[in-house]
């Protein structure tokens, strides 16, 4: 399996998504940033680094990596093309904030030439002032608005199948996963007030997960063109 998390607007989300992916299950690391935070806790031998302009090579089928782009589509950026191109699954998180948005609609409308397999990770999520629901944060304004912004991508892309978009909250765990050097499940493992806090954030990772799993198998039983 191989999965690409990018987005061409910074701090939406995109490394802290990879890094659990890669914990969890124990996925290989592509990155093309220069100064990244994977050799502390990512063995050597499970990560790949090139820089923006050296395209990723072939990744063979039988290994699992997780790719976690910086930078932005252009004619030099081959990393970031290589990489998608490749991938069985993109991520594009988005956070409802009026950069991120943009840039979120806009690498949707680059990336789908490249690879139609796409799942939106709704970030940052927060309860606005006067907002009353319990777990479903779809109910959530910050919710809302990205989904209508991704809706009206997929309408003028002309997708018939509207991309996922799956929500995760804002959280202090996906720092605390980068100190600690181990997945949002593995912290709960190791401590119970952990278990209690993180508890409805990794509910919500799971449901990325059962996605990823769900497109995957799909896409494994579509007949071959002749």
């Amino acid at each position: 399996m191989k999965i690409t998390v990018y987005q061409s607007k910074g701090s939406a989300g995109k490394t802290p998504i990879a890094t659990n992916i890669a914990l969890d299950r124990e996925y290989a690391v592509g990155t093309n940033e220069r100064f990244h935070v994977f050799e502390g806790f990512i063995p050597d031998e499970r990560l790949l680094a090139v820089d923006l302009s050296e395209p990723f090579p072939a990744i063979p089928d039988d290994i699992d990596i997780v790719f976690d782009l910086a930078g932005a589509i252009s004619k030099t950026s081959h990393s970031i093309t290589s990489a998608i191109a490749q991938s069985d699954l993109v991520i594009v998180p988005i956070y409802n904030e009026v950069k991120s948005l943009t840039g979120g609609v806009g690498t949707l409308r680059e990336v789908y030439p490249l690879n139609t397999s796409i799942v939106v990770v709704a970030t940052k999520l927060r309860k606005q002032k006067g907002e009353i629901f319990s777990d479903d944060w779809t109910m959530s304004r910050d919710y809302q608005n990205i989904r209508t912004h991704v809706d009206s991508t997929c309408r003028h892309l002309g997708v018939k199948q509207p991309f996922p978009v799956l929500p995760l909250k804002q959280s202090n765990v996906f720092d605390v996963i980068f100190e600690e050097e181990t997945s949002i499940r593995g912290l709960m493992q190791n401590s119970g007030l952990a278990a209690y806090t993180y508890r409805d954030v990794a509910r919500q990772f799971d449901a990325i997960y059962n996605t990823i799993d769900g497109m995957t198998h799909a896409a494994e039983k579509q007949p071959l063109c002749a």
